[in-house]
């Protein structure tokens, strides 16, 4: 992979951002109650409970996740729409869920706010430190899914937006539209102002991605944050906005655990099949069978594992 130039602006906010960074997903007012569904059985002496923040592809994820465990006789269950990072992070340390899928930048970010890592080889050499005691990353996987700024096609066009940086041309007048947590992120609204002069008039929260969709295609919010991986940007020929000086960290997919299975060799060789098999576009096709066809994330989950050989 070449490398990915460093950016002295993105590095220099950074180190004096005071905002608590975060990961693309939303909150739960009930974050940890309940396991969804039966314990899946397997052979293991211990369950191991894979938890996921509260969207689609997290959720799917953790299926994917739980289900290889099975497969490999370790017994498996899931608790999906746990939160925002802030709350599964403090399940991981407090034993209520052993696994979460995560994803290299955003979760160094949040565990290491200025450390000056750029490339995905960069994150995931300083992920095993970051993550402390008591917590372990996996390897990654060569699927990505980042956070994107998107405009629609007859914005770009006439406003002449391509960039983050031509943000600063209509931000004045502009609507923003992402999840709640965003708004203090240093990738949100403050990371915006501070790299690219672009201060929005009003940042809009929305948990719903379908209203948020329908909300840019009306023109009520004029910019909006997606993940690469759904199915919105290309159903709606949305432009995928550059981002020229990183402030979007690279974003694969990696297992955060518990050192305890990460000690586990089974559950290892589980994990890393999954993450070894799939791409970013199997993730892209995934999330478009839930959002999309309405399909149950255990069974979309099920069938890829089963076309992987890996259930």
């Amino acid at each position: 992979m070449t490398p990915i130039r460093r950016s002295t602006t993105r590095r220099t906010f950074l180190a004096l951002a005071a905002v608590a960074p975060v990961a693309a997903c939303g909150v739960n007012n009930n974050p940890m109650s309940g396991s969804s569904g039966e314990p899946s059985q397997g052979g293991g002496s211990e369950e191991i409970v894979v938890g996921s923040a509260n969207f689609t592809e997290s959720q799917i994820l953790a299926e994917l996740y739980a289900q290889a465990l099975v497969a490999k006789g370790v017994t498996a269950s899931t608790k999906p729409s746990i939160g925002s990072r802030e709350v599964y992070i403090k399940g991981l340390q407090d034993g209520s869920v052993q696994i979460v899928p995560e994803y290299t930048g955003n979760l160094l970010a949040f565990l290491d706010e200025g450390n000056p890592a750029q490339t995905a080889e960069e994150i995931e050499s300083a992920l095993p430190e970051a993550v402390g005691e008591g917590l372990a990353v996996l390897k990654s996987s060569p699927a990505t899914d980042q956070d994107v700024y998107v405009v629609t096609a007859d914005t770009a066009s006439a406003k002449g937006i391509a960039s983050l940086a031509d943000l600063k041309k209509i931000s004045a007048e502009s609507v923003l539209g992402g999840p709640g947590e965003l708004k203090e992120r240093p990738y949100g609204p403050p990371g915006l102002e501070a790299i690219y002069g672009a201060t929005f008039k009003e940042f809009k929260t929305y948990d719903s991605p379908a209203v948020k969709v329908k909300d840019l295609n009306d023109d009520k919010i004029q910019v909006a944050t997606f993940f690469t991986t759904e199915a919105a940007i290309g159903d709606n020929g949305y432009v995928m906005l550059e981002d020229p000086e990183l402030m979007i960290l690279p974003q694969n997919v990696i297992p955060l655990v518990a050192q305890a299975v990460a000690d586990n060799s089974e559950a290892v060789a589980a994990l890393e099949g999954v993450q070894a098999a799939l791409t970013t576009e199997d993730l892209t096709a995934l999330n478009k069978q839930v959002d999309t066809d309405h399909l149950d994330a255990k069974t979309v989950a099920g069938d890829w594992l089963k076309s992987k050989g890996l259930a």
